[in-house]
């Protein structure tokens, strides 16, 4: 799969993780099975982008960016981990409540700097940096 390809999916495999835990809450034991899934995946795709673009001839600030994305989602597997660990149990209501709303903003982050590296991964590989700019006439 091409670096750019795998940067736009990991997009929408958190966009997904986040629709999935959000709006079809089956039961516990299945949608942590399917959500620690999609998660390893998201772990894999990040690691695999962030070596690509680290090999690259790319802008020091993609792969800053990809590092970034690759740290976040080291956060968010730590997070999801002692989440589903406290709600299994039982640690308290409050506990789940601050540690589920710091795992959904830091999967926000996650697509924000994924989105801002593949765009201009993207950009890079075309070559649209490098072409002028036209005036516009009004």
């Amino acid at each position: 799969m091409k670096t750019w390809a795998m940067m736009y999916s990991i997009i929408w495999l958190v966009f997904f993780e986040i629709m999935l835990v959000m709006f079809l809450p089956v039961n516990f034991t299945i949608n942590l099975a399917v959500h620690s899934l999609l998660g390893a995946a998201t772990l894999w795709f990040s690691y695999s982008i962030y070596q690509r673009v680290k090999q690259s001839s790319c802008p020091a600030r993609i792969k800053r960016i990809t590092k970034t994305t690759w740290s976040l989602v080291i956060f968010q597997t730590a997070l999801g981990v002692i989440l589903a660990i406290g709600i299994y149990l039982s640690w308290g209501n409050l506990f789940s409540t601050i540690l589920s709303f710091l795992h959904l903003g830091n999967a926000l982050a996650i697509i924000t700097q994924a989105s801002s590296s593949a765009t201009a991964f993207d950009m890079w590989e075309e070559k649209e940096f490098l072409q002028p700019v036209e005036a516009v006439n009004h």
